[in-house]
């Protein structure tokens, strides 16, 4: 084809037609900058196949985690709602100065229970780590890095200073106090000094505190996983 043209060229000179011959480059460079062009608009069209594909690939993993999410967010609000009780019913208990009996023991282990928040972000840090740019829905854009960002941030402040009140204030103290510590269930050592105790009253106390904060901060969470999972579900639907 280049042979061709350049042939094409060298005739028009031969035969001294320099009119047609500017014509003929003009034409030429025309053609060539319609290549361009066309290659261009193809790159263009299959990068945005591309990022198309991309873009199903990353929503449709969000929904998973974020259906995943929900179910964790639900089950974290049953525990603390249990923990909740138990803290309640032991305070009732110390203050009513009732008689001890062993099915207290779960309830002391409960009352010290703050539940630890483990999101699936692997779809939300591999859309930032692509600057989120490629997902076109804004809403999507926006609640993805909300839920995942400073509202889970805030959840974690309020675990990592229940950990530290836990570790530096709870179990010096109630170490002397129970015979044993675990998962299942505590029992102490003379419960009718344990009633006496003030400090661990108000320990359990605090934790109630903490733990209601905790609460309305998942749940506030939990709002905006939903929010986000139901237009992720119309985005869904509409691809």
């Amino acid at each position: 084809m280049i042979k061709f043209f350049k042939k094409i060229r060298q005739n028009l000179l031969m035969e001294n037609k320099t009119g047609k011959y500017f014509k003929y480059a003009i034409g030429e460079i025309i053609l060539v900058v319609i290549g361009i062009l066309i290659a261009l608009q193809l790159n263009n069209w299959n990068e945005s196949r591309k990022d198309s594909i991309f873009e199903r690939k990353v929503i449709s993993e969000l929904s998973v985690d974020v259906s995943q999410d929900i179910e964790e967010m639900n089950n974290a609000l049953d525990s603390i709602n249990v923990s909740q009780r138990s803290s309640y019913l032991i305070i009732q208990h110390i203050e009513n100065k009732a008689e001890y009996h062993d099915s207290l023991n779960k309830h002391f282990m409960q009352s010290l229970r703050l539940w630890s928040l483990s999101p699936n972000k692997m779809a939300f840090e591999m859309a930032k780590e692509e600057g989120m740019y490629f997902i076109s829905n804004d809403s999507i854009r926006f609640y993805a890095s909300k839920v995942n960002g400073y509202t889970y941030d805030y959840i974690q402040v309020i675990e990592n200073r229940f950990q530290d009140y836990k570790s530096n204030i709870v179990l010096p103290h109630i170490q002397s106090l129970f015979n044993s510590y675990n998962f299942i269930s505590m029992k102490p050592n003379n419960y009718e000094e344990l009633k006496q105790d003030k400090t661990y009253l108000s320990i359990i106390k605090s934790i109630i505190a903490m733990r209601t904060r905790y609460k309305s901060a998942l749940e506030y969470r939990y709002n905006e996983l939903n929010k986000l999972n139901s237009i992720i579900q119309k985005e869904i639907e509409q691809q």
